[in-house]
């Protein structure tokens, strides 16, 4: 090479490699919640908090509407270039290869961190007992009442049911010609089946075994008894509205917030969207353990997890996102802001969760609940169709719940074993 060519080249790759070397890294963030307009000032704050501390590293978020989100990540995953941190369908993702394990970092923190998160919600973060995202937010389970519709039926909001037969004396009281102590669940999502879950714990049943590979709805006694018990409230006569099949978590809150129902099992977010249907309710409602027959009976509460693709260039660098993002900051900011629920176990004492309550009281009962999704990929499915399908069918001929649910076994244990 020419000699002035050859210092010509030299002064520019002089020039150019600390301009190189100071390239940012940047992480791809995609979960369907970026697009909720309650969160979207806490994630911007999140993100901005995290670069300043963290100059090397850039966060973009992706942001793709809630019913493309599944489809637009396997796409990515499957060519190999997905976002780095996402929230999905975990064991699904898992199963299918498009997750990296996360035990070598979360093993590798302090146990003061490790241990602020539960067996039960690390659960839900797991597949094949290797874990693959770590639990950020969700939505704990309570029953949530109207102070004023239970104080004008001469109840007493001080001393609420514990058990399922004070919970039925309540129902009574609470019920009339146009309104009833709750609504039965029955609609086409799954979220009928979060709550017969939470009926089927209260009552010390299963509905299914513990390495989910088999379904126990009908096997097992206590839990056809809750199913039967909890449908058989809106029989005629019973202390449920009526139109059950087609109650879902939009109704249910609707019915709530004109005073139809006193009562709704719902998690704390359904607050927010009751005080956005009726302001007048604030500071008029209040939640209590969900009523049950046998002690420490655990609630449910949904599990939003953050994971890192098995796309990911630099899993390092997404760990570090993920953990700053589970701090206890981020954590109480999006339960006073957002109304999601913080899934750590080390936030009841805190001064903001204090102040307010209601939220107070979903934390208490968030350190003692099981997680779902339940961890299986076929798990969508089975929740949002195949349990649905068998309680409409069992409010539709009562008579035949037990058989109903006996089939549902047999088809459950069959998927179950297939994957």
């Amino acid at each position: 090479m020419h000699p002035v060519r050859a210092t010509v080249l030299a002064v520019t790759l002089a020039f150019a490699a600390p301009a190189l070397a100071q390239q940012p890294i940047v992480l791809q963030w995609q979960t369907a919640n970026l697009t909720e307009s309650q969160y979207e000032p806490i994630w911007k704050k999140t993100i901005a908090e995290f670069e300043a501390a963290n100059p090397g590293i850039k966060v973009e978020p992706v942001l793709v509407a809630r019913k493309d989100h599944w489809t637009k990540f396997v796409a990515a995953a499957q060519a190999k270039k997905a976002p780095c941190i996402v929230t999905v369908d975990l064991t699904t993702a898992a199963y299918n290869g498009y997750l990296m394990p996360l035990d070598k970092y979360f093993n590798a923190e302090p146990a003061a961190f490790r241990d602020a998160w539960s067996a039960d919600i690390l659960s839900a973060a797991k597949w094949k007992g290797e874990l693959y995202g770590l639990p950020i937010w969700g939505g704990t389970y309570g029953e949530i009442y109207n102070r004023d519709l239970v104080v004008k039926a001469g109840l007493d909001p001080a001393h609420p049911p514990k058990t399922v037969d004070e919970y039925v004396a309540w129902g009574r009281k609470l019920t009339g010609d146009d309104h009833w102590m709750l609504a039965v669940l029955g609609g086409k999502t799954d979220t009928t089946t979060r709550v017969l879950l939470t009926w089927i714990w209260a009552n010390g049943g299963e509905a299914f075994n513990k390495d989910m590979t088999e379904a126990t709805f009908a096997k097992d006694p206590k839990s056809l008894a809750a199913i039967k018990q909890y449908l058989g409230f809106a029989a005629k006569g019973g202390i449920a509205a009526p139109s059950p099949t087609t109650t879902n978590y939009l109704e249910q809150t609707n019915l709530f917030a004109q005073g139809k129902i006193a009562s709704m099992r719902n998690a704390y977010w359904s607050v927010a969207k009751v005080l956005g249907d009726n302001p007048a309710l604030k500071g008029r409602m209040f939640a209590t353990p969900i009523p049950a027959n046998v002690s420490n009976a655990p609630t449910l509460s949904s599990v939003a997890a953050s994971s890192i693709s098995s796309s990911c260039e630099h899993p390092d660098a997404a760990w570090k996102f993920i953990k700053f993002d589970a701090d206890k900051k981020w954590s109480i900011e999006r339960a006073v802001v957002a109304n999601w629920m913080p899934l750590r176990n080390d936030l009841a004492d805190d001064p903001a969760i204090k102040a307010d309550p209601l939220l107070a009281e979903f934390v208490k009962m968030g350190q003692h609940a099981r997680s779902y999704p339940l961890p299986h990929p076929a798990w969508a499915g089975i929740a949002a169709n195949d349990i649905v399908d068998a309680v409409q069918k069992a409010l539709l001929a009562p008579d035949k719940t037990e058989e109903i649910f006996r089939d549902l076994d047999a088809r459950l244990t069959k998927k179950l074993r297939d994957i």
